[in-house]
């Protein structure tokens, strides 16, 4: 093939060749396109170290689990210039495809990364970043500053949004959208950065040979003396936040030395040093937290087991020691009738209830320090000019299926089904369309269209998952297990679609990528996701602005007027996410997973195939 003789002759650097492809590098030249023929063309690719390859204008890569030295700079700087089909499939050659598309038809790109947690989504996030940064034009200071800055966030944020979990030892657990701005010359002048979900339960608890977020390890283990004495701080096996679920070190995860890149981003990013210091509090606040233990009373109650505890967690947050222990055991109600206030008062909380609100304090501290360092960021990033395109680069949880599914995979697999909706509308639907309008003779492709899954989840009317959660919580408010409940009951009213089952507190949706049963045990609090009066109360009356400027909002909301869920957060922020995906031309990037033990030689069939199929 012309093609391939094409690749033979190509260089990545001068005086070296190609390796010879293994398979075909764009399997729409396979003589028989099945599921299985994908696969076996994979497979082959993958045993010769040929981890990308083409379907179309697709890129298709299969995470290798070790270093293949592909990501060198002169392997970067041959891509440069070049058409796709010049040199072999590549990361790299997206990325360039995108940056000269904006420069030549004037339009915004985006670069829509997808594929299961630990397939490399967040690695190939970080070569588009790197490309880009490596062959847009501009060699001023204040556009030096800006690639700096973007290169910058990728281990800041690693640090505070990826852990290490069973299938990835550094799984994004957040979604990120990263806007990077160009004048009309194609020069970077400014980026803005979009989180989603953090999973901020992680703060406060891991399944077994899991690990809390990287910022804890690297802090416990790298801390200046400075900030040992200041906030206490020694190894991580000395927090439960951090130790519970007994994984303390990562192969191939040098926490200091990636403490000392966290810092080194921070500082190019120009996060000050007193600002420094606010971060590493909270930090501190939240590994302190976690050691606060409780005891039973005779009457039933929780006790403080450490009153030093509390009083050091005091010191740190700059409030009064009684204000700290008394929020721990007990929680102000407020009475209401007819929408009028009534009378305030105190509560005494058993022992769970008591760690319940202690990790509800932890989770919420994170959750505000996650937003502030994103804000920060976007500050030091504003665009220095005008600015007339973006690339954006989606970096996003991949779609999940667990024994035990809950609320975070349900939003999770949410926004997957919105981002293969919209490959749905760009590409296979529009390409169709496209033949229809010109008249060309085709065999028509049958595909899932899975808005009627996207409905199920997020519609008003009939009411859908999250209309139904957003119900239960209202109606039954003060008491967990009675919504979640009355949640069974009003799922009910999704039984009329084929894509959904309910059985026993439990209920199955039907998604592109598989079915997945959910547990609605625990599901309505998580959605309510409402911060205690009390947690507000004392961060707002502490000594310490940094920790009040983290909870902005009055004391006396509206109590009229229901607030926000966790459910209504993230279907505006994913239908936002659509709105400024579909403004902008897409380019893909399928990631896939070849075994579950993170092997570099290693390729499962059978879990391939089922990232094939739902590809």
């Amino acid at each position: 093939m012309a093609r391939g003789n094409r690749m033979k002759k190509a260089d990545w650097s001068e005086g070296t060749n190609i390796k010879k492809q293994a398979g075909v590098s764009d399997m729409t030249m396979l003589s028989k396109i099945t599921n299985e023929a994908i696969n076996e063309n994979l497979k082959m690719r993958f045993a010769n170290a040929d981890i990308y390859t083409y379907i179309g204008n697709v890129l298709i890569s299969v995470n290798p689990f070790k270093d293949l030295g592909i990501y060198t700079m002169p392997v970067l700087k041959s891509y440069e210039n070049k058409n796709r089909m010049e040199l072999p499939p590549h990361v790299y050659a997206i990325a360039e495809g995108a940056f000269r598309n904006m420069i030549a038809y004037k339009e915004s790109q985006c670069v829509i990364i997808s594929g299961e947690s630990g397939a490399g989504k967040t690695e190939a996030a970080k070569k588009i970043m790197e490309y880009i940064a490596a062959v847009s034009g501009g060699d001023s200071m204040s556009i030096k500053e800006i690639k700096d800055m973007v290169l910058a966030t990728n281990p800041l944020l690693e640090s505070f949004g990826c852990a290490k979990t069973l299938r990835n030892n550094n799984s994004s657990r957040h979604g990120k959208y990263l806007e990077i701005q160009f004048n009309s010359g194609g020069e970077p002048v400014g980026a803005i950065i979009t989180n989603y979900l953090l999973e901020k339960n992680r703060v406060v608890g891991q399944i077994k040979n899991e690990r809390n977020f990287h910022i804890f390890y690297q802090f416990t283990k790298a801390a200046s003396q400075a900030y040992r004495d200041r906030f206490g701080i020694s190894g991580p096996e000395s927090y439960l936040y951090t130790s519970a679920a007994g994984c303390l070190d990562v192969p191939n995860i040098d926490d200091k030395k990636e403490y000392a890149d966290t810092l080194q981003a921070m500082n190019v990013i120009g996060i000050t040093l007193a600002e420094q210091d606010e971060i590493h509090c909270m930090l501190a606040t939240i590994l302190w937290l976690g050691n606060v233990q409780f005891s039973e009373g005779d009457d039933g109650n929780s006790l403080v087991a450490d009153k030093g505890i509390t009083d050091f967690i005091a010191y740190l947050l700059q409030v009064g020691p009684e204000t700290v222990s008394k929020l721990m055991v007990s929680r102000t109600m407020e009475t209401s009738r007819g929408g009028r206030r009534g009378s305030i008062y105190e509560v005494p909380l058993n022992v769970a209830q008591a760690r319940s609100a202690r990790d509800g304090l932890a989770k919420a501290i994170y959750d505000r320090l996650f937003d502030w360092i994103v804000v920060r960021v976007n500050q030091a990033m504003q665009a220095r000019a005008e600015s007339s395109y973006i690339i954006g680069v989606l970096d996003i949880y991949g779609f999940e299926i667990f024994d035990h599914n809950s609320f975070e995979q349900l939003c999770i697999n949410y926004v997957n089904e919105k981002l293969q909706q919209i490959f749905i509308e760009l590409t296979l639907k529009a390409e169709q369309e496209e033949y229809v309008r010109e008249q060309i003779k085709w065999k028509p492709i049958d595909y899932f269209n899975n808005k009627i899954v996207c409905d199920l989840i997020e519609a008003k009317r009939p009411p859908g998952v999250f209309a139904a959660m957003n119900d239960a919580c209202a109606t039954a408010h003060a008491d967990p297990k009675a919504a979640d409940q009355s949640l069974g009951q009003r799922l009910n009213a999704c039984t009329h679609s084929k894509h959904f089952m309910q059985y026993d507190g439990k209920f199955i949706i039907k998604h592109y990528a598989g079915d997945v049963t959910y547990e609605t045990t625990g599901m309505t609090d998580k959605n309510k996701d409402q911060l205690l009066r009390d947690h507000l109360e004392l961060c707002k009356s502490s000594g310490n602005s940094f920790l009040k400027g983290l909870f902005p909002e009055p004391l006396d909301q509206d109590s009229k007027k229901r607030p926000p869920t966790a459910s209504d957060r993230i279907k505006q922020s994913a239908n936002e996410l659509v709105t400024k995906l579909m403004q902008s031309q897409p380019s893909y990037i399928r990631t896939i997973k070849p075994n579950e033990n993170k092997s570099p030689s290693e390729f499962d069939d059978k879990r391939v195939l089922h990232q094939v199929k739902y590809l």
